[in-house]
């Protein structure tokens, strides 16, 4: 084959396998059609300079109350399938993106710095990845609550999004107790094995994260919001729900939540959703708004007309940067008014 007529093949059968595998994804955990890093305090991504006073300080274990139980299996093949979707896929962006980053790509902006860190939960070290300011001063604080590893791109972006719009973000790791060295193809059964572990301690992940920002030098008091998606956006809702210090809730295409695992939620919510979303239905969404209103808690939802699953994600097939800029907007602005009071 002409060199000429190579270089569109090498980059558009990786994007075609990441998109077969991704509606693989799609079967098997809805086959009806509904429903990272780890490092120590000083690695950061400052234009090369290291930051020095990132040590960690140690935040209390939980012995709060665990949410329900919910088909710990069947989360397990999703999100292993989703791993390997999202993989294959960036596999194929990676040489077009070289060129032109992403719309909402903002890892290299000069006024922030962010990079992993670890926290304790009692004796145990969790890793994380932490967005800020580069300007000095006190900032109120996001967690970032993923559906997956925390290594994929766009969750580290969204800390450092969160950070270019005055926020301290910080990405735990609950996915923690997954080797990273363990292949969806070849070891799915372990891996299940090691998610249902790690199904049993989120809450208490969630809650030292919480400690360890409310302990930062760089945060402000009293002010800590908590984005997520997919079941990040789920557990966002059953965190806040438990913990009052949660002050505004953004989950993005929540998984189906019932009335009493959010009966505590007091803080505002926004959700956003997209109308094409073959993962979780955007019905789940109204039906979770006529919930959240029944019970009197503030609540807005956000609908995005044709798209799928993980719009938000440049990581992921169905990114679209419009929408993507559109509801980052509308989220920074709602976290604004809720927390830089």
């Amino acid at each position: 084959m002409h060199k000429t007529y190579l270089w569109p093949a090498l980059i558009v059968t990786p994007l075609l396998i990441g998109a077969a595998i991704y509606a693989r994804t799609l079967f098997v955990c809805y086959p009806n059609g509904a429903s990272a890093g780890h490092a120590n305090g000083s690695e950061w991504c400052d234009s090369g300079a290291a930051e020095s006073n990132a040590t960690p300080p140690s935040a209390t274990e939980s012995t709060g109350p665990y949410p329900s139980e919910c088909c710990v299996r069947e989360l397990a093949e999703c999100s292993l399938h989703e791993t390997s979707a999202a993989q294959a896929l960036q596999a194929g962006k990676s040489g077009a993106q070289a060129k032109k980053p992403p719309a909402t790509r903002v890892l290299d902006d000069p006024d922030i710095q962010h990079g992993n860190i670890t926290f304790t939960r009692g004796k145990e070290e969790i890793a994380g990845h932490l967005a800020r300011p580069k300007i000095d001063g006190k900032h109120p604080a996001v967690l970032v609550i993923a559906g997956n590893r925390i290594g994929e791109e766009y969750i580290p972006n969204t800390c450092a999004a969160l950070a270019k719009a005055g926020f301290v973000g910080l990405a735990p790791n609950i996915y923690h107790p997954i080797p990273e060295n363990i292949s969806p193809d070849s070891a799915s059964k372990e891996w299940k094995q090691a998610f249902a572990k790690r199904a049993l301690d989120d809450m208490q992940i969630m809650k030292a994260a919480a400690d360890y920002l409310m302990a930062a030098e760089f945060v402000q008091a009293g002010q800590l919001g908590i984005v997520g998606f997919c079941r990040g956006g789920k557990l966002a809702l059953l965190f806040a729900a438990k913990e009052d210090k949660i002050k505004a809730v953004v989950p993005f295409h929540p998984g189906p939540t019932t009335a009493e695992e959010i009966a505590g939620l007091k803080a505002p919510v926004q959700i956003h959703h997209g109308t094409a979303d073959r993962a979780v239905s955007h019905t789940k969404s109204l039906e979770l708004e006529k919930i959240l209103r029944k019970q009197s808690t503030p609540v807005e939802v956000f609908l995005y007309e044709k798209l799928d699953h993980g719009f938000l994600a440049y990581t992921r097939p169905f990114y679209n940067a419009d929408a993507a800029k559109l509801a980052w907007i509308r989220t920074v602005e709602f976290l604004g008014k809720e927390l830089k009071k």
